[in-house]
C-alpha cells in the first residue's frame, strides 16, 4: 500500500459532513413517519452518533492500520478476510448506486436528451482522478467545497421560508397523528442511510496528522449533519406536504423550483444542482478510495493506484444495471438496505471491537 498522504481531523471533518451531506438533501424520503419524520431523523441521529463512537473506538485502538490489515489479525486468516471481502462488496455496490443517482439528476433536471452513460462515464473519470491522486487530494477538496455546500443549504431553506404564502407549516399537524410506531418504523431506513455509511471512514484513520484525536471531528460531524438534513426535510415537507414529498424523486429539487421573491429571483434549482454535483462526487471519491485501498490490501499488493482506473472501467458499466427504474431504488433504499448493509455497518466494527478487546488485541 503506497499512500504517503496525511489529513488533519478538521479535513477529516469536513469529509465526514460532504459525505452524509452527499445525495441525502436531495433523496429524501419521508417514510411512514410522514409528517412526523423530522421525529425519525432526529432519533436516526442519535443512533449515528453512537454509532461514530464505536468506529472511533476501533480507529482509536488501531490508529495506524485499516480494518483491512488488522481484520485477519483479529478474527483469524479466514473470518477475517471472507468479511474484509464483504466489506468490500459494500463499497463496490454503493458507488455505483451514487454514480446513478447523480446521473439520473441530470438527465431529469436539465440535459434529458443526453445519454445517462455520459455523466456515469465522466463522473467516474473524475473520481478516479481524485482518488488516484491520494488522500491529501480528497481532505483538501473537502476542506474547499464543503462549506460552501453548507452555506448554499441553508440560504435555499431561508429563501424558501421568505417566499410568500410558500410554507404552509399546518403540513406538520397533527404530530404522532399516527402514534409513534411510524416514527420508529421510520428510524432505521433514515440511520442506515446515511449515518451507517460512515463505516467506510474506518479506512481513514491510519492517514491523520492525530488519529487519537479522531473522535471529536467525527461525532461533530453527525451531529451538525442530522440538524442540516432536519431543516431539509422540514423544508420539503412544508413546502410539498408529506405525501408529496414522498412521492417525489427529488423532492428538494421540487421545493427550491418554488422560490419566487419578488419576481426576480426564482429558478434557484441550477444553483443547488450544482452543489449537489460536489456532494455526490465527494461520496463517491470515499468509497472508490475505500474499495481500490482495501482491494489492494486484501489481495497484498504494493500500490492501491494500478487498481484504480480498471475500477472505473467496472463502476462505469455497473451502474446502469443496479437498479431498473428510480422507485425501484427508492424502494430498495428504504426496504432492503438497512437489512441488507447490516453486516457492513453494525456486525463488521462491532466483532471486530469485541474480539479485539477479549484477545487483548492493539494496533
Amino acid at each position: 500500500m503506497r499512500e504517503e498522504g496525511r489529513i488533519s481531523n478538521w479535513q477529516l471533518f469536513m469529509l465526514i459532513m460532504a459525505f452524509l451531506i452527499g445525495t441525502s438533501t436531495l433523496i429524501m424520503p419521508v417514510g411512514p413517519a410522514k409528517q412526523d419524520a423530522w421525529i425519525s431523523y432526529l432519533l436516526a441521529g442519535a443512533l449515528g452518533v453512537g454509532v461514530a463512537y464505536l468506529y472511533t473506538s476501533l480507529g482509536l485502538r488501531f490508529p495506524k492500520e485499516t480494518p483491512f490489515q488488522y481484520a485477519p489479525r483479529v478474527l483469524g486468516k479466514g473470518l477475517g478476510t471472507c468479511l474484509n471481502i464483504l466489506f468490500l462488496w459494500y463499497a463496490f455496490h454503493l458507488a455505483p448506486l451514487l454514480l446513478l443517482n447523480f446521473s439520473e439528476l441530470y438527465v431529469v433536471a436539465i440535459m434529458v436528451n443526453t445519454p445517462l452513460m455520459v455523466f456515469i462515464g465522466i463522473m467516474a473519470a473524475l473520481a478516479a482522478w481524485a482518488v488516484r491522486s491520494g488522500i491529501e487530494t480528497l481532505g483538501r477538496l473537502a476542506e474547499l467545497l464543503t462549506p460552501f455546500l453548507i452555506f448554499v443549504i441553508l440560504v435555499l431553506n431561508i429563501l424558501t421560508i421568505l417566499t410568500p404564502e410558500l410554507p404552509r407549516w399546518e403540513n406538520f399537524l397533527p404530530v404522532l397523528g399516527e402514534g409513534i410506531l411510524p416514527v420508529v418504523r421510520g428510524i432505521l431506513p433514515a440511520f442506515t442511510f446515511p449515518f451507517g455509511e460512515t463505516v467506510f471512514f474506518l479506512n481513514f484513520f491510519p492517514f491523520l496528522t492525530s488519529p487519537r484525536k479522531c473522535r471529536y471531528p467525527f461525532v461533530l460531524a453527525v451531529v451538525l449533519i442530522t440538524f442540516l438534513l432536519i431543516s431539509v426535510l422540514l423544508r420539503n415537507i412544508a413546502v410539498l406536504g408529506p405525501l408529496e414529498a414522498n412521492r417525489a424523486n427529488f423532492p428538494s429539487l421540487t421545493a427550491i423550483q418554488l422560490i419566487n421573491i419578488g419576481e426576480f429571483l426564482q429558478r434557484m434549482d441550477a444553483l443547488i444542482i450544482f452543489i449537489w454535483t460536489f456532494g455526490v462526487f465527494l461520496k463517491l471519491s470515499v468509497v472508490f478510495y475505500v474499495f481500490t485501498l482495501g482491494t489492494s490490501q486484501v489481495l497484498g499488493l504494493k500500490d492501491y493506484r494500478p487498481l484504480v482506473l480498471p475500477t472505473a472501467l467496472l463502476l462505469t458499466f455497473f451502474a446502469p444495471t443496479v437498479y431498473e427504474h428510480f422507485h425501484q431504488m427508492l424502494r430498495f433504499a428504504s426496504r432492503t438496505w438497512p437489512f441488507y448493509f447490516f453486516p457492513g455497518y453494525f456486525l463488521y466494527p462491532a466483532i471486530l471491537l469485541l474480539v479485539a478487546k477479549i484477545r487483548n488485541i492493539k494496533g
